[in-house]
Order: C-alpha cells, then structure tokens, then sequence
C-alpha cells in the first residue's frame, strides 16, 4: 500500500497534540534524575530556514532519548530579542538610516518601542515548523532576553565580575560598523562567514628620509617604500615597521633611492623600468632613521607635539616578505598590531575618522568625505606630489557586517572588556572536563579559541539591548548597579523614572536607564549612566541563569541545572555561544557550564554554495516536508555528516532515497503486518521460536538495541541512523522476504512468525522514537493493543534480551545472504530470470559454516530457486550455476511466472491477500485451471479460457504477458465492486 507519509504524519501531530503526549512525557517523569538541557535562543527577525530545522533536529534527538530512559527533561524555547538583527530590520521599516537618524529624527525611545513591537513578528510561523517537524518543547511559556527579569539578571553577573575586578574600560583598536556605528566582534564575522572577496586600490607610498646622519650629504633624495592597502590611513602613521634581520637593499630608478626589502625588488619594480641596487644592508642599519611625514594634518595635535620619537623606523618582529616592501606603515589607530607597536614605542593614536567612516574636520583637505571611498582620490594627490610610487588593484577577502553587509574599518575607541587573560588558563584546563563531537574540537578548533582569545569587548553603541549597567561621574568615579533593588537605593530619582520596583514592571532599556541619576560617594555629583549597552553574546551566555531570573529566585533550581549535561549548535557557536558560556559559567560559578556538546556542520546547497534566500538556491523546506514528510528530512540530516561538523551538500535525491530505504520500507514492513496478522498480539517475553528465521531476527534486534544504546549514549546520530538503515533492510529485504509464506498457512508456524514480527516492530518503535518519531508512533500505533500504552513516545527505552543474541547464527546467515548474493550475480550475468528453477548450485567453499546446515541451505534453495546445493573447492568462481534447463524445469519457471503477472494484476485491481478472486479469464494459464494448488497461490477459485481480448467483460481489468517465445497473451480479473 502507498502511503501519504506527510498526511499521516500530520494526523500523528494532532493526536500528539489533542491527547498532550509531550506533556504527558514529563508528567510521566518529574520525580526521576534530571537530564539539562540548554536551548539557545535564536531571533526571531527571519523565517526558520534548513540551519534552523538542523539545530532544532539535534536539540530534539537526545532529549528524547534521555526521556525514555527515565530521566526528566525540562525543554523550554527562548528567544533572542536584542541587537542589530531587529535593529536594522526597524530602520528599514521606518525609513530611517544610521545612528544619526534614530538619535534626531525618531528618538531611542520611539526606536526601542517599535523593536519591541517587532521583534517576534516570526514568531507563529516558529512554532508552525517546530510543531511540523516533531519537536517536543515548551515553546509557550518561553524566556525573551527583553524581559526586565532576564535582563536584571544579566546586570548581576556583570556586579559579580566587576567586584572581582575583571571588568575595564580601555581603548583597543576593534572592527566597526560605519553604518551601525558600533564594534562587531571577530567571532560574529567569523560565525557567518561575513568576507567577500573584493578589489582595493593598493598603494606603495614614498617616505622621504630626512635624517642628516644617514644622508651623509648625499644630493639624491632616498625615500623608505611601504606597501598598504588602506590609502585612507595614511593621515595619521605614526612611524614605519622594519624587521631588523631582514636583507634590504638600495636601489637607484630615475634620479631617486628607494629603501625596500631585497626579496621583493623584482615584484615591486615589475614594469616599471631599469632600476640599480647601490647598497645592501640589514634591518638594523636602517632603524631609527627619521622621514618626512606625507601629511601634516596633525602636527599641532598635543598628542604628536608631545613625542619626539616619531616619524622614525621601529624595528618590529611581523614584517611578511610575501607580499609587499618588507616596509610597513604603523597607524595605532586603525590596526591591532599598530596598536600594540603604537603601545610599545610610544606612539600617540590619531583617530581621524569617526564611528560612521567619515575623516573629521582636522582633516582638512577630506573633511566630512567617506574614508574608505577617498583611496583613488589620496593616491591621486600624492602621485601629483611626488609621493606615488605605483598604485594596483589589490584582490583580497575582506571582513562586512554579519547584519547590514557594510564594509567594516579598523578603529581604536574606548569600550568596556572583561579580562579574559587572567583566567585563561582556567578555561583551558575545565575544557579537559568537556565531551565534544567530534571530538577534535576538544583540542583542536575549541582550544585554540581559548588560547588565543582576547579580552571580551562587552559594550556596544547601539540602542535595543540591555544597557551596561555602569554610572559614571565627571570626577571619575564609576559604579556598576546589579539589581533593581540597588538601582532604588542609590538613585536619587528612581520615582521619576518608574511607577514601580517590581522588577516585571521596570523597563531597564537604555531610552528608561539613561535617565537614572546616581550620587557620586566621591564628590556628592550626580552621576549618568554610559551610552553603550551590552553585547548580545552577554544575554546569550546568560542563559543558564538569566531565564530562571538568578539569584533572585529559583535559586535551589538553577544550582540543580548547572552544568547542563547536553547542549547543540552549528559549528560557529564554537567562536561565540560555546565559548561565552563556557568563559561567563568559569568566571560568576567556577563551573562548567556544558558537559557534552555536539556541534553540526553547516548546510550548503548540491552545489557547494551558502543557502541563499534572495536566490532561492535550495529546495523550500516546506515542499521538502510536504513531499516526504518531516521524519525523511529528521533522518536525513541526523545520518548526514553534518553531524560529525562536516559541511553537508543539500541533495534531494538523496533525500527521496531515504524516504524509500528507511521510511517507506519500514511502512511497508507494517502493512504487510496488518495485512496477514489474524488478530492483535500481546508483547510477552518470547518464547523458544523453532524457526531459524526467528531466532536470527530476534539475535538481530537485541544486537542492534545493544549497539544503538551505546551510540546514542555517546552522541552518535550517524551510526545511529546506519544502524537503523541496516536492521530496516535485514527486517524488510530478507526477514519478511523469507517468511512471507509463513503468515499464509493456519498453524503453530504462522503464530510464531506473528508474534516474533510484533516483538521486532514494538521494540524497533521504541528505538527509533527520539530519531523518527513520527515513524515510531505510525508503527507503535499500528500494533499496539489494548494492553499497551497510549503513546511510543511514554514507552520506555528497550532493554536488551542478552540471551537472545546467537553470534555464531548471525555468522551463518551473513554467510547466507554472501552465497545468495554470489549466486544472483551469476543468474544476472547469464541472463537467468530468478523465477527459473536450475538443478543445482555449486559453491566452492567446502568448509562453509553452512554446509551442514540443512534450514540455512533450504533459505539459499528457496532465494535462488536451485533444487539441490552442492560443496566444490575445485570450481574457478565463489558459485558455479547448473544452467542446463531441462523441459520440467522450464515448465515450473512458465508456471511461477504465471503466478507473478496473476499476483501483479492483483496488486493493480487493489486486491489484499485475503481475498479470493472469483474468475480470471485468460489463454495464457488455461492449463493450470484444475490445478488446486496453482489456484490456492493467486486466490483464484475459477479460470475462464477466452479465445481473445474483445470476450472479456467490460467490468475487467486487462494485463497483457508474454510467453518464452515472445507470444502475447492476456489475463483478466474483475473490477472491486467499491460499492459492496
């Protein structure tokens, strides 16, 4: 029978929903041991697309899992509500653009309250595709990191860090937003791959020397050649890096002396013309040597007034020789290891171009212009100065903005961090404690992250989050506020701000916290709270506590659920939520916040390329579940090696093979069930089974709840789901196969294959109800009797029957189905149907487990149609065909064949098993119609011979077949009469 999987995956929701099974699961299991489970919360600014589904697959499997082996399992959704996704979505929406707009035009508090109001416009069609795709969450009741509960408790444990003293303010050179005019992390580029590749002007530039002591009265003027790709940048270097072992030469080209490493003169000077090495040095003769700076813009600033080392060469230990002069500019204030030089020789920072990219007014030649779009117009000024040795269109990848796509810049401002090294060495030593997988990330992509992290840049200039909860004075005293409570207390207009102090009714958004005044202790001023607000991350590895609003209540709780014992993302959240968690939990509780961690890799389409909405380059998720069901796709990505943090190529014909192989067989497997069981059987404890089909299939369920069990155990959905893939098809292909003809004939025999099939398919269900749980309960229900429970999904994981398990049988039969196989290969091969009986088979293995094994041999007989087996080690082959078909044999093939176009027909007019068919009209069987036993096989009790097609009734459904010979005869039986 076809079924319409989908629709019978959505009557199975209703009756999941309408009978609240998943309710009913944790009713079942609240007084047993807890399982945690952390869900990460996701925005809901955008429809879920296949990376979603993935996560929430993942997130739905194991807890599942947990569930049926007793433990208890809270699931509770969460969103993420803040930050520059609802952000960007609201300027569009309100025509607006920029922080300037927001700040004149709307005002924060108008903008905050139209985030508010947007932030979970998805929200419905969320829920429509968790609920589609079988997952059990409380995703009613869920926990916002907008609500003041949430947030209060995110202002606790920035208290909690600053009273240990791990929270600064300082000035660090971070990427930036020219349009969100805020810091964005590496780690939110990295996550979301946010590079192109794009061309820049690249720049070698002239920098006169001027020192007297290295000119030595020379009248050529003799310049250092630096390389870089940000033209714009050049207002404000404050030195040039060399690399004091380095080889550098001087060259002679046109009048000039040009200063560069020796190793790239050729590339350099490529199509330029004739040039003359003069001199060759190391680094260190050429250190310290003073140069004319291309432009004064800053001469007058204090900052550069102040120093007297600058406009020099420092000696530097980063200079790269693959690209470039082996000369480089130092800027502090757009570049990280500027900074650190900048740092380390004194360098004054000159940070000339402001948040939105554009050059300030001591700029005068480029004041109020787009920096990043100036590089043509700087190259252009210095060629026309003498100062432009050679400008080319450089192809690199570069970093733009995970939200917004603009180019990002390189920018030193003042923020707020959270000392990260200090504790370093922690964070590494608690990640030995952590189960990964794959568990390469353990020590590889995950440790790394930890050795090399910096400080936590914490603070944003943005609006829609929760503010940092840090009140400054003029006179420099600072304070950091880590409850409503204390915000009451030291306020001094708490009552102007808020109605109330419950803390479910306090609006802790920056456009109300910006208005809260506090007293200086130090010089009794009023003190303000500091524009930024919090990093999104910070809301996001607050999670453990924050929804359980700790530590001002479910305190007991919380400390029962840390650490989680299960958490699951895709393998970016490695740089971002597995790594905040993991650092925020070490630092407020000294614990790990996770024990086992999967991490799935990231879904492409067929072609390697990133899902696109905007190109609809990948197949609708929803026509995928429409088509196949939700449990095809599940199964799909749970047995893809996305799962093992690889990248997986989105192929729907691999997906329609599993609906076939997994699914659709498993489905036929229960009609066949339905079809030939007599009546409804009880799950007892087996009794000692005769058949050797039985003891096999039954070894081989125990087996495989054994080896499932361990691999779900330690993660593993991929073995998982091969090992499910393999028992479906040894249950289908060669179980059901073999013993098709058993559940036809009354007797002890027939009784033994039932119950033995009913025990398969009740504990089967079991086992693959957290991976297929649709599948599951569509078998479960098909089965079940009055005696069993309501749900697959209340039933507890199978144990396995130990003594069940026959190895040494299992052996025999693998080497069964090794004969057959062999064996219908050469039947293949010598174009041999399968219905032809041949005399005998040969197989060349005399010492074969099955040689003496007359019930195996019969299974070999009986799938080869080969009447006698015989043991040759002198044949050339593994098996060896009696082809020689005598006029018996013949003749048995033509009447098999017969019963196969008969049994076909019977399929096409809709016939189950079980009924017999009152007439066939036919010329090709006509000999067979007094042969009870033919008529027994194909359900026919009468055979009528008609001479040609035209006799037959109009009421008949025709087949036409073919003899040996290639003649063309017909058979026909009546139409099902729908309507008795």
């Amino acid at each position: 029978m076809a079924y319409n999987y989908p629709e019978e995956e959505q009557k199975i929701l209703k009756f999941w929903q309408d009978n609240k099974i998943f309710e009913k699961t944790l009713e079942k299991t609240k007084g047993s041991k807890s399982f945690v489970f952390y869900d990460g919360p996701p925005f809901a600014t955008g429809l879920p697309h296949y990376g979603h589904i993935l996560s929430s697959v993942a997130k739905d499997v194991f807890p599942r899992y947990k569930t049926m082996q007793d433990f208890f399992v809270l699931r509770k959704w969460g969103w993420d509500c803040h930050g520059l996704p609802i952000e960007n979505i609201v300027e569009k929406e309100l025509g607006i653009s920029g922080k300037k707009d927001i700040e004149t035009k709307i005002g924060v508090e108008k903008f905050n309250e139209t985030c508010r109001s947007k932030v979970l416009t998805y929200t419905r069609e969320w829920k429509k595709m968790v609920d589609r795709i079988g997952r059990f969450v409380d995703f009613d009741n869920s926990y916002k990191t907008m609500d003041s509960t949430y947030m209060e408790s995110v202002w606790w444990a920035l208290k909690t860090l600053w009273d240990k003293g791990l929270i600064y303010e300082g000035k660090k050179v971070l990427m930036c937003c020219p349009h969100c005019e805020t810091p964005v992390s590496k780690a939110e580029v990295a996550m979301d791959n946010s590079y192109e590749t794009e061309k820049d002007l690249s720049v070698v530039v002239k920098f006169k020397i001027i020192d007297e002591k290295f000119l030595k009265k020379q009248n050529n003027s003799i310049y250092f050649l630096a390389w870089t790709t940000t033209p714009w940048s050049l207002m404000s270097t404050m030195g040039l890096a060399i690399d004091a072992k380095i080889d550098y030469a001087k060259i002679l080209y046109k009048d000039e002396y040009y200063i560069l490493a020796k190793s790239r003169i050729s590339q350099i000077m490529a199509g330029l013309g004739e040039y003359k090495i003069t001199d060759e040095f190391k680094g260190k003769n050429i250190e310290g040597i003073k140069y004319e700076h291309i432009y004064d813009f800053h001469r007058h600033n204090k900052e550069v007034e102040q120093r007297k080392h600058l406009f020099q060469t420092f000696a530097v230990d980063y200079i790269e020789l693959a690209e470039g002069t082996g000369i480089v500019t130092i800027n502090p204030a757009y570049g990280e290891i500027d900074f650190e030089s900048g740092k380390k020789f004194d360098l004054p920072v000159i940070v000339d171009v402001n948040s939105a990219g554009y050059f300030e007014k001591d700029v005068t030649k480029f004041a109020g212009k787009k920096a990043q779009l100036l590089n043509e117009t700087i190259a252009d000024d210095l060629r026309k100065k003498n100062l432009l040795l050679r400008g080319d269109m450089y192809e690199h990848s570069y970093p733009h903005c995970w939200r917004c796509n603009s180019k990002l810049f390189y920018r030193a401002l003042s923020a707020w961090f959270i000392n990260i090294q200090k504790d370093k060495n922690k964070f590494i030593k608690f990640n030995e404690k952590i189960n990964w997988y794959p568990e390469h990330l353990k020590r590889g992509r995950f440790l790394n992250i930890l050795k090399d992290a910096p400080d936590w840049n914490i603070s944003r200039n943005r609006y829609w989050a929760t503010p940092l909860p840090f009140w400054k004075c003029e006179c420099g005293h600072s304070e950091c506020i880590g409850s409503v409570k204390e915000l009451k207390e030291k306020s001094i207009n708490f009552s102007e701000v808020y109605k109330s102090e419950n803390v479910e009714e306090v609006n802790l958004h920056k456009d109300r916290a910006d208005k809260i005044r506090l007293r200086c202790k130090k010089c009794d001023k009023d003190m303000q709270r500091i524009p930024e607000v919090i990093d999104s991350w910070v809301e996001s590895a607050a999670m453990p506590f924050a929804e359980l609003h700790f530590p001002f209540e479910n305190n007991a709780e919380f400390k029962k659920r840390l650490p989680a014992q299960y958490i699951a993302e895709y393998i970016a959240q490695t740089r971002t939520w597995f790594y905040y968690l993991h650092v925020l939990s070490v630092l407020l509780f000294g614990k790990n916040s996770f024990e086992n961690v999967v991490s799935t890799g990231t879904i492409l389409n067929e072609k390697g390329e990133k899902l696109s909405k905007s190109k609809m380059n990948y197949p609708d998720p929803w026509n995928i579940i429409n088509q196949y069901g939700a449990d095809v796709l599940r199964f799909y990505l749970m047995s893809s090696s996305v799962m093992q943090s690889e990248d997986l190529f989105f192929n729907e014909r691999d997906v329609k093979d599993t609906y076939n192989k997994v699914v659709n067989t498993l489905c036929n497997v229960v009609e066949f069930y339905g079809t030939y069981v007599s009546k409804k059987l009880s799950e007892d404890t087996p009794k000692k089974f005769k058949n050797i089909l039985d003891k096999w299939i039954l070894s081989k369920l125990n087996n495989f709840i054994g080896e499932i069990t361990v691999e779900m155990n330690g993660y593993n959905t991929v073995k998982s789901c091969r090992l499910v893939k393999d028992f479906i098809e040894e249950l289908s292909l060669w179980y059901v196969r073999r013993a098709r003809g058993r559940f036809k004939e009354e007797g002890e025999d027939k009784q033994d294959a039932e119950s033995v099939l009913r025990i398969v398919l009740f504990n089967f269900s079991k086992a693959i109800a957290s991976i297929l749980p649709f599948t599951a309960e569509f078998v479960f229900r098909k089965i079940k009797t009055e005696n069993d429970g309501e749900s697959v999904h209340l039933e507890n994981w199978p144990e396995q029957n130990k003594k069940l398990i026959d190895k040494d049988l299992e052996e025999k039969m693998d080497e069964v189905r090794k004969v057959v196989s062999f064996a219908l290969g050469e039947r293949v091969l010598k174009g041999l149907k399968v219905r032809q009986p041949l005399a005998s088979l040969k197989i060349k293995n005399d010492k074969s487990k099955i040689k003496n094994e007359k019930e195996l041999l019969k299974l070999v007989k009986d799938e080869t149609n080969i009447k006698e087996i015989i043991f040759d080690k002198n044949i050339e082959n593994e098996v060896e065909l009696d082809t020689n078909i005598t006029k018996e044999l013949k003749k048995e093939g033509e009447r098999r064949e017969k019963i196969r176009s008969i049994k076909d027909l019977r399929k096409i007019g809709g016939y189950n098993p079980q009924m017999i068919i009152s007439n066939l009209s036919s010329t090709a069987v006509i000999s067979f119609a007094k042969d009870p036993q033919f008529l027994k096989e194909v359900g026919i009790s009468n055979i009528t011979k008609v001479s040609k097609k035209e006799e037959i009734p109009q009421n008949y459904i025709v087949k036409e077949i073919k003899d040996e010979e290639g003649k063309i005869d017909f058979i026909a039986i009546p139409k099902i009469d729908k309507n008795n």
